[in-house]
């Protein structure tokens, strides 16, 4: 029993001294999973789907955003957390660089044109994180953007073409994506926080089942 409970004190200590709860924190989970499912959703449109492009893809978007989450703590520490910001520096450009090593892989593995939506996958979380150019690409706008061109992006890898279905759906993708931030926003205001919060898990959980339906239809 004393063993037990000094196992918990130094997992106690060391959960502190580390801040875990700070980097799960900044996670931002489940919500930036939604992200991912937009990658897989474009991915699984193509009727021939290529696993090992769809795995790289999730793993350069799931980095990407991540590592735009650490540049967004930096001004200002909206979330509080502890963490020295040459700390978030330094995972930032740790994220954003595989994120980029990855793009630039299948890029020159599968076809350079696919360089047209890895550069907007870089591009995005560092001008909408660091608020650059007096916040022009810090809106939901853009967001929604961004969103629009990881599902027709991930659609080309996949198929090195693109359609008139994968654009519709990236349309659907990029304005679900908007207003994501805008309910976002509406989370830090006392009077719409638990209508937002409620609204952003709904979203969340609606394109989850679209991905993992989508997932079961190739697997049948």
């Amino acid at each position: 029993m004393i063993k037990g409970v000094n196992q918990r004190e130094k997992a106690a200590k060391w959960y502190k001294r580390f801040q875990v709860s700070d980097y799960v924190t900044l996670m931002h989970l489940p919500f930036s999973t939604v992200v991912l499912d937009f990658a897989v959703i474009g991915a699984l449109m193509a009727q021939t789907v290529f696993a090992d492009r769809l795995i790289l893809t999730a793993i350069g978007v799931f980095f990407a955003h991540q590592g735009s989450h650490y540049l967004d703590e930096i001004k200002g520490h909206h979330w509080n957390t502890k963490i020295p910001n040459r700390i978030l520096y330094g995972l930032s450009l740790m994220f954003l660089a595989v994120g980029a090593a990855i793009g630039v892989y299948l890029s020159f593995t599968v076809n350079l044109l696919l360089s047209i939506f890895i550069l907007p996958l870089v591009f995005f979380p560092v001008a909408y994180s660091l608020e650059l150019w007096n916040d022009r690409f810090h809106s939901p706008v853009w967001f929604g953007v961004s969103c629009a061109l990881i599902c027709v992006g991930s659609f080309f890898l996949q198929t090195l073409t693109i359609s008139l279905v994968s654009l519709f759906m990236a349309a659907a993708i990029g304005i679900q994506g908007t207003y994501i931030i805008i309910l976002y926003e509406a989370t830090k205001k006392n009077q719409t926080q638990a209508l937002a919060w409620n609204a952003l898990k709904g979203i969340v959980l609606l394109w989850t089942f679209v991905a993992l339906s989508m997932v079961a239809a190739k697997l049948v």
